[in-house]
């Protein structure tokens, strides 16, 4: 799913229109549903890493560590920027791995044996 947001970066500064504004209620709902959007997410990575551990556990308890140190942020505009960039990742990575098992597809197709 993607997302369009009309920021305004200036002096490394995000500038959010007054319409944009949200509460904090309305913060939290984003949060929540990014960090489902990522344990959803995660699930697309079955393989495991060298100790033998699958990386969709290691991305969750990654998530977790993340949110949990951002929980009892205020400030709307540092929140504003971590759901940003939270979601960009999350786009970026779910677009690469889509790319990646097109790959993997048309190798199969093109050196199938028929």
């Amino acid at each position: 799913m993607q997302y369009t947001y009309h920021f305004a970066i200036a002096d490394n500064k995000i500038q959010i229109p007054a319409q944009e504004k949200m509460s904090l209620t309305n913060y939290r709902r984003e949060v929540l549903k990014l960090y489902r959007d990522i344990l959803r997410a995660s699930r697309h990575f079955t393989w495991n890493n060298e100790q033998g551990v699958p990386w969709s556990i290691i991305l969750r308890q990654h998530a977790r560590k993340e949110f949990e140190a951002a929980r009892y942020e205020r400030d709307p505009l540092l929140i504003t920027r971590m759901l940003f960039v939270g979601r960009d990742c999350l786009n970026q990575t779910m677009e690469k791995i889509a790319a990646t098992a097109k790959k993997i597809e048309e190798n199969i197709d093109n050196t199938r044996t028929r």
